[in-house]
């Protein structure tokens, strides 16, 4: 048998395994939205559920490590699941915002040790020959269950307590699959450092792109469904346009990829932030006006033109973490490439875990609306950014570029041997 379809049989129980965490993790972020919406909380405690989750998420990825040192794989993995479970429940539970807010904390940790172990189960599998594929595999695995979970709230009862009841067997699903694998998971090896400064350093653009785009793709996943519901859209409206949005970055993913490894990094990123700029201005003033600018059901025309505003802003915002961590490590000696794309996840996750309490700051003191601007004027002076830098600046010679990998921002290591 050829040896990259063998690998990928010896993980097809890894895969089913993260397909379900990643399909819940995704309908869990648009189902608390809409469970603060429901129970009355404020923008402000919408904005602070993705923070917490953000933060536990940060404090999961450094910790994971001991997990496995000291449990592995495999019960590390269900022991991360069964705090998943439990944080899930939760919600059918209590409405009690400080309670639930520390339940999304403690949800992000655990599903930091299910993804780390996910990304580093299949890196420690493969070879240099079939790395690639493997993760771009992983990557397409993940990016379609983020489009399904969306679909699966249009599914979902009314009632979100249940709804949540329901979505927690998926961790169950996930346990069952990887704890009676037949094959084990590979040794434990050593775990990249996390270089800050060093990466400022080798790639600004990369570094600051980084944590733009976990500011602002996290702040608009949260903040969106909340507003929406708040105006009387319905839920499966809701879904319907964040799924469009992930499917968005699966349908532009490849292109974009395969463009900036003909052309400098940096002006592929440039016209991205500065479209994802003018989309999330669009959203900005439908928000700003009453319920009827929003429900998309007014009429085909209407839907239609809202629908490819969501599928073009995921084409450009949800695709830039890939192509900012191919172009950090176009700039990164080949010996810390590793550390480049664990140092690429820490900063963007630092953004996920910012750009939310920055968004409940501003709700609070300015008004709800004015968050929108507030994503609007922080890409765009991310494109002017990078837009200075391509003046200063020259491009990575060809030979110092990497070949373009679409990667997750829950991928935890890239080996030396794939820069080229």
């Amino acid at each position: 048998m050829d040896p990259f379809k063998e690998r990928l049989l010896t993980l097809r129980s890894l895969f089913v395994a993260m397909a379900a965490v990643q399909l819940v993790t995704a309908a869990s972020g648009t189902l608390v939205a809409l469970y603060f919406a429901e129970t009355g909380a404020s923008q402000e405690a919408a904005a602070l559920a993705p923070a917490f989750y953000s933060l536990g998420f940060l404090l999961g990825c450094f910790y994971i490590a001991g997990w496995l040192s000291a449990i592995g794989h495999v019960r590390a993995f269900a022991a991360g699941a069964a705090i998943c479970i439990a944080s899930t429940l939760a919600f059918s539970v209590s409405e009690a915002v400080p309670f639930l807010l520390l339940v999304r904390f403690l949800t992000g940790v655990a599903t930091a040790g299910l993804f780390a172990i996910g990304d580093a189960w299949i890196s420690e599998s493969a070879d240099k020959e079939s790395r690639g594929r493997l993760l771009a595999i992983y990557a397409i695995i993940l990016g379609t269950m983020s489009v399904a979970s969306q679909l699966l709230i249009q599914v979902l009862p009314d009632d979100l307590n249940e709804a949540f009841v329901l979505i927690s067997m998926l961790f169950c699903i996930a346990i069952v699959f990887l704890t009676a694998a037949r094959t084990d998971p590979p040794p434990l090896k050593a775990v990249a450092n996390v270089r800050i400064k060093e990466l400022f350093k080798d790639s600004p653009t990369a570094w600051v792109g980084s944590f733009v785009v976990g500011m602002v793709a996290t702040t608009l996943l949260s903040v969106v469904p909340y507003r929406a519901a708040v105006l009387g859209i319905e839920t499966t409206d809701i879904g319907l346009a964040i799924g469009v949005l992930y499917f968005g970055r699966i349908m532009f993913m490849y292109p974009l990829g395969k463009l900036s490894d003909l052309f400098d990094r940096r002006l592929i990123i440039l016209i991205n932030s500065i479209i994802a700029s003018l989309l999330l201005a669009a959203i900005a003033i439908l928000g700003s006006g009453d319920e009827t600018a929003y429900i998309l059901g007014a009429s085909v025309g209407w839907q239609q033109l809202q629908l490819a505003v969501f599928l073009l802003l995921g084409g450009a915002l949800l695709t830039m973490y890939s192509l900012l961590a191919a172009h950090a490590m176009d700039r990164s000696p080949p010996v810390y490439v590793a550390s480049t794309s664990v140092t690429m996840l820490f900063v963007n996750t630092v953004g996920a875990a910012s750009g939310p309490l920055l968004a409940s700051t501003v709700s609070g003191i300015i008004g709800d609306l004015a968050l929108f601007w507030l994503l609007v004027a922080t890409m765009a002076a991310f494109a002017a950014f990078v837009g200075l830098r391509m003046i200063r600046y020259h491009s990575a010679a060809n030979a110092e570029k990497t070949q373009h990998k679409d990667i997750p921002t829950t991928s935890v290591e890239l080996t030396p041997t794939e820069k080229r």
